[in-house]
């Protein structure tokens, strides 16, 4: 197998799993750490410290239908987190940033954090961002917290 792979439990694996169906216990274990997240080059060596022959371990997963493998090999680097992840981190750097010029006087900005649910509502709450700590601090200090936050969404 491919040592890029990336193997994923199927329906039959957790239910196999949540059953507590019949599969030696070292062939137990190694379906447990197959996540979907490490490569087959990850979980080769755990197979084999369980003492397993990690090639036929996993073929017989598969030829069982517990795992299935992937049409094409996982390539790091070409999925970046999803928009609601990217949304969700500027949001959260945003109102660490603002607790820190605003010296904790950040509760306002708080709640109105709630309400941000896309990009555009996440760009009308940096405006107000922006505005409240010009009022509370000064212009220099809110465009500088704009400038930090924008470069953290790039």
């Amino acid at each position: 197998m491919n040592p890029d792979f990336i193997p994923c439990k199927t329906e039959a694996g957790r239910q196999r799993l949540a059953e507590r169906a019949s599969l030696p216990a070292a062939l137990r274990a190694l379906l447990i750490m197959v996540d979907g997240r490490k490569s087959m080059a990850a979980l080769r060596p755990l197979a084999q410290g369980l003492g397993l022959a990690a090639d036929a371990a996993f073929a017989q997963l598969q030829q069982q239908g517990l795992i299935s493998q992937p049409a094409a090999p996982a390539t790091p680097g070409t999925t970046g987190p999803s928009a609601a992840q990217r949304l969700l981190r500027s949001k959260v750097y945003a109102l660490d940033l603002a607790a820190r010029m605003l010296a904790g006087r950040d509760e306002a900005l708080r709640e109105l954090a709630r309400e941000v649910d896309s990009e555009s509502s996440f760009q009308r709450w940096l405006d107000e961002c922006t505005a409240e700590i010009g009022r509370r601090a000064d212009a220099e200090r809110a465009d500088l917290f704009r400038q930090r936050v924008l470069l953290n969404t790039a």
